[in-house]
């Protein structure tokens, strides 16, 4: 049995006839009627009963289609995992949430194509919360995300960590004070990265614990419109102070929230994969990297 000999008894099924779920299955109504009796052979049981109005399922039929849809799903579910399984002896899928790249050097992926020139290893780069969920899927087989995962069949490992900034123009209230709390924030007009980053998400969170919504004005992707913006005093900026852009410019000072949600990347994979050779040494190197950052 295959998953289509099953999609073709939904489809006489849900037609009701031979000829009808033939015509759309693109085979002859012969060759279907050898499907479907080849199933009720394989199983014994009588699917359908023929009558001059067509197909009339039989108690059989009934609980067989009301059980396809889970199975089919099964079945294709183990097709895709046991192609996984070969081809991921000489393929390798690196996930990055947005915003890592900006403190974990790509020249590491770099370095791993040229020296495993046997291995085809890509990367890409996605939302927080999507790439977390294709690991834990099997759809790529190692990334570096924001925050804890805890999964108990996931593995993680801290990479990096700071806490969001508030980047203050020259002549606001706020400008020569040494720290902030997310209660500082209140009342103010805030400039952000936009949903694709795990900061946003942060940032809401904490104010809502304090008891208030952030007034955010500006929702940008790119986090040097963050500083321009700031610059042009229509704001303050919230970011992870990660960009080196404190060292550009004296009109704006980077103070640390100091109750806001802890910035963490973290290398995660699924605990199965973590002694293959080729994973356990880019683990390896992103961790020594990250005690130099």
């Amino acid at each position: 049995m295959d998953t289509r000999d099953i999609r073709c008894f939904i489809r006489c099924y849900e037609e009701q006839s031979i000829n009808k779920a033939a015509k759309q299955l693109f085979i002859t109504p012969q060759g279907l009627s050898k499907i479907i009796k080849h199933l009720e052979d394989e199983f014994q049981v009588k699917l359908f009963e023929r009558t001059h109005m067509g197909l009339e399922p039989t108690e059989g039929g009934r609980y067989f289609y009301h059980h396809c849809n889970e199975l089919i799903f099964k079945l294709d579910e183990l097709e895709i995992n046991m192609k996984r399984l070969k081809d991921r002896k000489n393929k390798l899928k690196i996930g990055y949430s947005c915003g890592v790249l900006h403190v974990l050097p790509f020249r590491i992926i770099e370095e791993f194509r040229k020296q495993y020139g046997d291995f085809r290893i890509t990367w890409q780069e996605s939302l927080n919360a999507e790439i977390k969920e294709k690991v834990k899927r099997g759809e790529i087989d190692l990334a570096f995300v924001v925050g804890k995962i805890a999964e108990k069949d996931i593995i993680e490992q801290e990479l990096f960590s700071t806490r969001l900034y508030a980047v203050v123009y020259e002549g606001h209230p706020l400008f020569d004070r040494e720290v902030l709390s997310i209660k500082d924030l209140e009342g103010e007009k805030l400039i952000t990265l936009n949903e694709k980053y795990q900061c946003h998400f942060s940032l809401i969170q904490r104010c809502n614990d304090f008891g208030f919504m952030p007034e955010i004005v500006v929702n940008t992707m790119d986090s040097q419109l963050i500083y321009k913006f700031c610059e042009e005093k229509v704001g303050i900026g919230i970011d992870v102070n990660i960009h080196q852009y404190s060292k550009k410019t004296k009109t704006l000072r980077f103070i640390v929230i100091e109750d806001s949600i802890p910035w963490k990347i973290y290398m995660i994979c699924k605990a199965e994969r973590q002694k293959e050779p080729i994973i356990r040494e880019i683990m390896d190197r992103s961790y020594d990297m990250s005690m130099n950052i």
